[in-house]
């Protein structure tokens, strides 16, 4: 796999989490809702987790609002395990290391163009 193209994996190992009504994981299929094929029902892109802290609201419809609660949603969902909370703030303590500085980025300018629109014909 190429490097930073990411990847798919299957969201909702275990569905019968009281999460998934909670967040309404399962209104959208995932990537089968783009190819149609059903292989990829439930498949989602994995985001890099750099930066994830700074990345709030969680999840592929922004139903989680906390990084610690996006924790036990995927602790209970991928792996049927609920976590102590001194699990989950040991686990948000890491992801929060994972942040780092933002490149500095230019905005891109556009020639004048005084008195006239650029979407004038």
């Amino acid at each position: 796999m190429p490097v930073s193209t990411g990847f798919y994996q299957k969201f909702l190992a275990y569905q019968d989490s009281e999460f998934v009504k909670k967040y309404k994981l399962m209104m959208d299929g995932g990537r089968f809702e783009a190819t149609k094929n059903v292989d990829d029902k439930l498949m989602w892109r994995v985001p890099a987790w750099r930066n994830v802290a700074l990345t709030a609201p969680y999840f592929h419809n922004g139903s989680v609002e906390t990084l610690d609660e996006a924790e036990r949603v995927m602790s209970k969902t991928q792996l049927n395990k609920t976590l102590s909370e001194s699990d989950v703030a040991d686990i948000v303590v890491f992801l929060d290391n994972l942040t780092g500085e933002l490149p500095e980025q230019t905005m891109p300018q556009l020639p004048p163009t005084p008195n006239l629109s650029l979407t004038a014909k």
